[in-house]
């Protein structure tokens, strides 16, 4: 199968690639590849640098989970990713364009969605 987007690897997301398949995102790690089917998002959002956050007096502590970070999320603009199955619920990453990632990973869910409502 062919992905949909691929974020390529970069100095930014430590030379990870993260992409988005039909019906499931997966992310390409120095540690093997870690796949989120789409029946298991719950939600998918964009966030500014944390550090900066911090630096404005924003801890970020409401709706707080723990989160596997998977690159430099804390300092630049990164993805969050809230999933509802396996030992870790909140995923941070960083790709080439946080917002674009979001935007195709919500294109391609609402189509998952479409094909297996039918």
């Amino acid at each position: 199968m062919e992905a949909l987007y691929v974020s390529p690897s970069s100095a930014k997301s430590l030379w990870q690639e993260y992409r988005i398949y039909a019906d499931r995102v997966e992310f390409h790690t120095l540690l093997g590849t870690m796949a989120v089917p789409f029946d298991t998002i719950e939600d998918v959002n964009v966030l500014d640098s944390d550090v900066g956050a911090l630096l404005r007096g924003d801890m970020r502590l409401k709706n707080f989970r723990p989160a596997l970070k998977l690159d430099w999320a804390n300092f630049a603009e990164h993805v969050v990713l809230d999933k509802s199955e396996g030992m870790i619920h909140r995923v941070l990453f960083t790709p080439d364009d946080p917002a674009a990632f979001v935007a195709a990973l919500r294109s391609a869910m609402e189509r998952w969605r479409e094909s297996t409502t039918r």
